[in-house]
């Protein structure tokens, strides 16, 4: 991994977000209580003291994971809206691509980090929670602002905009369960029709 300074003094000798990415891929895998510092020391290669005194104890580096998942699925959904013709066609390119993120999912028990935290450790970790709860408020914040535009603009009657922005982010959270069992793909492509139907 290739060297990174992140403030005064001798520089790190990794990469803070391949490290990151590497430690999620070792949470989603197994689950935040399942895995051991052996699991996060292999999957990074680095040594504990490098990877505790870098992030912390293993919550503190888990929390580092979550935001990170967290702000890469911002990004995502970004490019998705800002690639769109229409604001409509942004949610289409949204949801369409967590159907296609779902399914290939399918036989590999892994799903969504923030979905599979959820459900293992909340309630009881108040800043998991936190770390949860605001990136929710936020795709449910910018999701009404983009059917307020399509409102604005003709293409959508959906109303209220919040509730409709809520559905739809409920829908994003069952195409991942879906994914997990779906036999054929057309399954989940008939939500993400059915949901833009109802979001016009």
């Amino acid at each position: 991994m290739t060297a990174s300074r992140t403030g005064p003094g001798r520089p790190r000798e990794f990469d803070e977000d391949a490290v990151l990415d590497a430690v999620g891929e070792a949470f989603l895998l197994r689950g935040y209580h399942a895995t051991s510092l052996t699991d996060l020391t292999t999957a990074t290669g680095l040594h504990r003291g490098s990877l505790y005194g870098a992030f912390g104890d293993k919550h503190s580096l888990f929390l580092a994971v979550l935001r990170r998942h967290a702000r890469l699925a911002i990004d995502a959904l970004e490019a998705d809206l800002a690639g769109a013709a229409t604001p409509l066609e942004g949610i289409h390119a949204v949801l369409t691509r967590q159907a296609r993120k779902a399914l290939q999912q399918k036989g590999k028990c892994r799903g969504c980090l923030l979905a599979n935290t959820t459900l293992e450790m909340l309630p009881g970790d108040e800043q998991v929670a936190g770390v949860i709860a605001a990136h929710h408020r936020w795709r449910e914040d910018r999701l009404t602002e983009v059917l307020e535009l399509a409102r604005a603009s003709g293409q959508s009657t959906a109303a209220p905009s919040r509730a409709f922005a809520r559905f739809t982010c409920a829908v994003v959270e069952g195409l991942w369960q879906l994914g997990r069992t779906a036999s054929d793909p057309r399954q989940l492509t008939e939500v993400v029709d059915a949901t833009m139907r109802a979001l016009r």
